[in-house]
């Protein structure tokens, strides 16, 4: 009689699993083919999408498993092995070989992270005066541009960076109108990329920014959208994010100290050329950072990180069916080889940059629908000025 209303229990259980009433179990994380463990900036998630699809579809299949959280958690899990954890909704996310996103539940020993990564330098996280121990590597990816945002009605359209530093430094009480209502200056926490790399920028340490703490930059989008007083309200948000929800905040161009005029990430308002990155003019921009450990030789630890930071980085050739220039054109980010200045620190002076492989006529192509660039089947076709055929485009090298 027990056994027969087991029975009818399990029936109706799997009735209801089918029906999407009951949750599945999650799988444990470690029982994924060769799982490598990502922590860190929520910005690489698009990606690691594309190449977690990748290299799960390979022979023998390789599971990306990744944790989105804070850019400085991400440099933590590489400088001090701080361990990858998570179940329900805060597990960790992977992806199969037809790019489907699951979840999977750290089960067992939490694992250590292969790759950390920050939206922002190291040293913008941590003090490291002498530097990254020899023992860790950072790949450059790619360009993601910070700005600063208001409620789309707002009639606000500029801001420079001494009104930054006084609306974020002292809130209320900046005396910079309209915006002197700390419950509609909405702000990221001190371990979010965004705030890290905007605060090195304007000059106001992370940790002391006023107005409202939000939790993700989703929660930022909704606060700014809720706002009672839409000239009053002003956040922070990476490009990315904002250009994809314009329907609830504007853009506001942004004049640096010292600057003569206010600029956008882009040479207008509504393009998504990202030429004011690219050039360095646009100033509060950095490369995605993915770090991770090194043997004795110098050489990645474990081979199949190296293999993700060398995709990210644009330095390791990306097979055929992995177009990840695509993914930064769509995504509104910069790929290292389409940009014509680098940083090496947080914030600091461009200095001049000929990537090889160059691939800004690709981009633009991709970023706007059409690029001036002279098309080429070799090299032998292009002029002087643009020697290089790369990417199908006459290119500088």
């Amino acid at each position: 009689m027990r056994a027969a209303r087991l029975a009818v229990v399990a029936a109706a259980a799997a009735v209801l699993l089918a029906a999407g009433a009951l949750p599945a179990a999650a799988t444990d994380c470690a029982t994924l083919p060769t799982p490598i463990y990502v922590a860190g900036s929520t910005a690489a998630k698009p990606f690691l999408a594309e190449i977690g699809k990748f290299m799960a579809g390979q022979t023998p299949p390789v599971t990306i498993v990744y944790s989105g959280q804070g850019s400085c958690t991400g440099v933590e899990a590489i400088l001090s092995g701080t361990t990858v954890t998570g179940t329900g909704t805060g597990a960790p996310r992977y992806w199969d070989a037809t790019g489907l996103e699951v979840s999977c539940d750290i089960v067992g020993a939490a694992p250590l992270a292969h790759i950390g990564i920050s939206d922002v330098f190291p040293q913008t996280c941590f003090p490291l005066p002498g530097g990254l121990p020899t023992s860790v590597a950072d790949y450059l990816g790619p360009v993601q541009a910070m700005t600063f945002v208001a409620h789309r009605s707002s009639t606000e359209k500029t801001i420079s960076g001494e009104a930054a530093y006084n609306v974020f430094g002292f809130g209320a009480s900046s005396g910079v109108a309209p915006w002197t209502d700390d419950t509609l200056i909405i702000r990221r926490d001190s371990l979010s990329g965004t705030q890290r790399m905007v605060a090195t920028a304007i000059g106001v340490p992370a940790e002391k920014w006023k107005g409202i703490q939000s939790t993700s930059s989703g929660d930022l989008l909704a606060r700014l959208g809720a706002a009672a007083i839409p000239d009053r309200s002003i956040g922070i948000l990476s490009a990315d994010v904002a250009q994809d929800n314009l329907a609830t905040v504007k853009i506001l161009a942004y004049q640096h100290f010292g600057q003569s005029c206010a600029l956008f990430p882009d040479s207008r308002e509504n393009s998504n050329d990202k030429a004011n990155v690219r050039s360095g003019q646009y100033p509060i921009w950095g490369p995605l950072h993915s770090l991770i450990r090194l043997n004795g030789s110098g050489y990645p630890a474990n081979t199949r990180a190296g293999e993700i930071a060398g995709y990210l980085a644009g330095t390791r050739p990306t097979p055929a069916g992995l177009d990840l220039i695509n993914v930064s054109a769509q995504r509104h980010v910069v790929p290292q080889c389409a940009m014509r200045v680098k940083r090496t620190q947080e914030a600091g002076a461009p200095a001049p940059f000929a990537p090889a492989g160059a691939c800004g006529c690709y981009y633009e192509l991709i970023a706007t629908g059409g690029t001036t660039c002279k098309p080429c089947g070799t090299s032998a076709e292009c002029p002087k000025a643009t020697p290089v055929c790369s990417y199908g485009y006459c290119e500088p090298q």
